[in-house]
């Protein structure tokens, strides 16, 4: 009997599993069905009185399991929270219902509370007051609109039917009969997934459902009903006493507002439908934000620090948000102010999104509503503090601000074009033709004044002006693609920009506002379409730098020397989206003197090297694959990309790239058009085959008049890709001369050697490599085997060759010079063959198994 009470509780804590895995769900609420039934069927009248408590527990722990995976079995509730007019079930025993906090909670997860707790876990969504609001939302249609229901019940796998196209079908109908011949021929899957959170004001489920094709997502948000609250540990929500509009308010410290409010003789209706109303406080004097948010730079700051009456001020606030040039006793423009204080329907916290736009009765003004953790929850409205929040009265719910509105009825774009003192930055923008500032969104736009760009260098300011200092790229600067009031800035904090740069927000010990060191003169100007802050800077990014400014600030110096000399200097900073493969300086005084004045001599020559060396539209690192050819801007020229691996516990890098056998040693230093990736060598436009190569070169006659006799130069002449390891004619001289002699008259024997030296593939001298644990073998054009070696004194070898010269580019493939002919090995394992050298810095280990 004790070790079924043992299973029974076991099964009891493992039954909230059934939570994280769904898929267990049927099976274990089934198992503890029938366990139940045959406990209590089995066990004797005398430990029935022992075991019910226990089975009635299991009986909860189950029902409760179901609610949280079958979120839409229960039924709603007839009150939402934006029902017009809300009825507060009766709740006649709630004292007893709030047994306050519990001695035993540790703070632990339900299923290890309970081995410290034996008290029942109450579920506070499942007791009284618990209004209930279920959403929609169509993943497959990318549908930003929501489908909030209140009646009916989703359709899902639980139902008593078959579901098509969200269409509940009988399982007798004909539907049924084709749905069964459709799921014959095809493969058909359905995945549920479920999870609550609570939120301590609010519970909310969450159930994706994934079958053929539709994408849905169903929430349930189990709320305290409207006029109820809960405190920490409550069972259900408690009503609290709702008192009239003005009553509350003034309670609240609203006093100035009702003032307002009567002297606007607001519309007797307005005030007896149900609304969200944003009430800001009553103070002695106002704060610097009451004013702030006004975009005229020359506000009324010193006024504002005199003491008024808090009528007269809030009527002057209001005139002032207005830009009003009339007297406050003037009420129209007031009385438009206070409507756009007012939202119909009732908005709790609870129902609040981040980057929300409520409609207000005034018909022209909307609400931004902002969220922030910081670290603990800040919500704004219109950038404005929320200082108290869900008060309930009769007419709806109040927040309290910290200030009063600035009505959103401009786009950003309109408002800049509204003051003249911001003629320099719409130049910028017209410069870019953005529509950027005109589009729906919720953008920060850091606006610096005219005077601002005053204070630039005159030289960058006029390439500012003229379109030609990467106005993008500093307009783009100013702009996060998120709202930021400058209420949530306490200390410091880092922001990125639509530019991709990071942008400092910090708040000095007065109070004052800076982004990347540029004060904020005037802040929180909301738009519809996001936020507006006035700085007395521009803020000119790291990137913003023509490719000519970037070559010489790291140190590119005879590139750039190269680009002047070619007059292509406005054409590369003219250029959009380009890359520019740059070569060091290094690899350009390896350049011979010779080569390097014909260039001078002859600037259209030196004007195709360059361009050889330019990609348009520009490539990143991310983008590129081995072996991928990229057209550049020589026309008909392209250049080849090459990755090699590498083992990382051995070397600096675990993966080497080269652009034409260059190296690349620095990727994507970004300028405003395009970025640079610097490498290690000039790369020169190849104009021969391999085989027209090496007839060119006298030192390769040996091997030029072997490769016809083979007929190898046919391969090599054909479009593809090849690497050569090419001995001199010397080379060939230090063999044997019964061997030199049997080669050059037995084409067969020719043919087996030179196949030693001709690889299917294109290898760089980057791609060799050394380590403890490859011998980096390559197969030839006959399937053997080559092994390409880089020792730690830096040289390279081929088998048992060494390389003399690298990376010889041609058409078709590249040629590497050996000091010896490479001749076919006997021995057949391929990895005991040539000579191999292993090891780490100081020490190297040479395995010679002879030729």
């Amino acid at each position: 009997m004790k070790s079924a009470c043992f299973v029974l509780l076991a099964v009891i804590y493992l039954v909230p599993a059934g939570a994280i895995w769904p898929g267990l769900f049927d099976r274990l609420s089934q198992r503890v069905d029938t366990l139940a039934e045959r406990i209590g069927a089995d066990i004797d009248s005398s430990l029935k009185q022992t075991i019910n408590p226990v089975v009635e527990q299991l009986s909860n722990k189950a029902h409760n399991v179901r609610e949280s995976l079958g979120i839409w079995n229960r039924p709603f509730s007839p009150l939402s929270s934006g029902h017009p007019n809300p009825v507060i079930p009766p709740n006649p025993n709630l004292a007893n219902q709030n047994e306050g906090s519990n001695p035993f909670d540790l703070g632990l997860s339900p299923l290890f509370q309970s081995f410290f707790d034996s008290t029942p876990q109450r579920e506070w969504w499942k007791g009284p007051n618990i209004c209930i609001e279920r959403e929609e939302i169509d993943e497959s249609k990318r549908s930003n609109s929501t489908i909030l229901t209140s009646t009916q019940r989703p359709t899902t796998t639980e139902a008593d039917g078959v579901v098509v196209d969200d269409e509940l079908v009988p399982e007798n109908s004909p539907k049924d009969d084709e749905l069964k011949t459709r799921r014959k021929r095809q493969f058909s899957a359905h995945v549920r997934m479920s999870s609550c959170n609570d939120e301590g004001i609010s519970y909310v489920c969450e159930t994706k459902v994934r079958s053929n094709g539709i994408r849905k997502i169903y929430k349930t948000r189990y709320n305290c009903c409207y006029g109820t609250i809960r405190e920490a540990g409550e069972f259900g929500c408690h009503a609290v006493e709702l008192r009239s509009l003005q009553e509350t308010v003034f309670a609240l410290g609203g006093r100035s507002f009702l003032s307002l409010m009567a002297e606007a003789e607001v519309d007797p209706k307005f005030l007896n439908q149900n609304h969200t109303y944003f009430v800001p406080v009553d103070r002695s004097s106002p704060a610097p934000s009451d004013v702030a948010n006004d975009v005229n730079t020359q506000n009324d700051m010193q006024e504002a620090a005199v003491k008024q009456d808090d009528g007269v001020r809030l009527r002057r606030q209001a005139a002032t948000i207005m830009r009003m040039d009339v007297e406050p006793s003037d009420m129209s423009e007031v009385r438009t102010v206070v409507r756009g204080h007012m939202v119909p329907g009732i908005y709790l916290t609870s129902n609040f999104r981040d980057e929300q736009l409520l409609e207000t009765e005034n018909s022209q003004a909307k609400i931004r509503i902002n969220m922030y953790n910081a670290p603990a929850r800040i919500y704004t409205a219109n950038c404005v503090r929320l200082v108290s929040t869900n008060n309930y009265a009769h007419q709806g719910v109040i927040h309290m601000l910290d200030g009063v509105m600035k009505p959103a009825t401009k786009t950003i774009a309109q408002l800049l074009e509204s003051e003249p003192h911001f003629s320099s930055f719409r130049k910028l923008l017209r410069e870019q033709d953005s529509t950027l500032f005109s589009q729906p969104g919720q953008l920060t736009v850091f606006a610096p004044t005219d005077d601002a760009f005053a204070k630039l260098n005159p030289e960058l300011r006029e390439r500012l002006m003229k379109g030609q200092g990467c106005v993008h790229s500093v307009v783009e600067h100013h702009v996060l693609p998120n709202v930021i009031c400058s209420t949530v800035i306490q200390g410091r904090a880092r922001s990125t920009s639509l530019l991709g740069s990071s942008l400092l927000l910090e708040r000095d010990l007065e109070g004052k506002l800076y982004v990347n060191g540029k004060l904020v003169i005037t802040r929180d100007v909301v738009a519809s379409n996001g936020v507006l802050h006035v700085i007395d800077g521009v803020l000119i990014p790291e990137n913003a730098r023509s490719f000519s400014q970037l070559l010489s600030s790291h140190n590119l110096t005879e590139l750039a020397r190269l680009v002047e000399a070619a007059g292509m200097a406005p054409m590369l900073d003219s250029l959009t989206n380009a890359t520019l493969f740059a070569p060091n300086n290094y690899a350009i005084r390896a350049i011979p003197d010779e080569v390097k004045q014909s260039w001078m001599t002859n600037p259209e020559k030196l004007k195709q090297v360059l361009m050889y060396h330019l990609v348009q539209p520009g490539v990143r690192q991310a983008g590129l694959a081995n072996n991928q050819m990229i057209e550049t801007g020589l026309k008909g020229q392209s250049v080849r990309m090459n990755f090699y691996q590498s083992i990382p516990f051995f070397n600096a890098s675990p993966l080497r790239a080269s652009v034409q056998c260059g190296a690349v040693l620095r990727w994507e230093q970004d300028a405003c058009n395009g970025n640079v990736h610097i490498i290690d060598r000039v790369m020169i436009p190849p104009e021969n085959s391999i085989t027209q190569w090496l007839a060119n070169n006298r030192s390769f006659s040996i091997m030029t008049t072997l490769l016809k006799d083979t007929r190898l130069n046919e391969i090599l002449n054909a479009e593809g890709t090849y690497t050569v390891l090419a001995p001199p004619d010397v080379a060939f001289y230090q063999m044997p001369e019964e061997v030199l002699s049997e080669i050059t008259k037995d084409a067969r024997k020719a043919a087996n050697i030179l196949k030693q030296h001709i690889l299917p593939e294109h290898m760089c001298c980057s791609g060799f490599r050394g380590d403890w644990f490859t011998s980096n073998r390559r197969r030839t054009i006959d399937g053997s085997w080559v092994s390409l070696q880089r020792h730690l004194d830096g040289s390279l070898t081929a088998g048992d060759a060494h390389i003399l010269a690298c990376d010889q580019l041609a058409l078709n493939g590249v040629i590497h010079v050996v000091d010896q002919v490479i001749m076919p090995k006997v021995n057949a394992l391929p990895f005991l063959s040539g000579t191999r050298r292993l090891g780490l810095p100081g020490m190297e280990l040479i395995l010679n198994h002879g030729k």
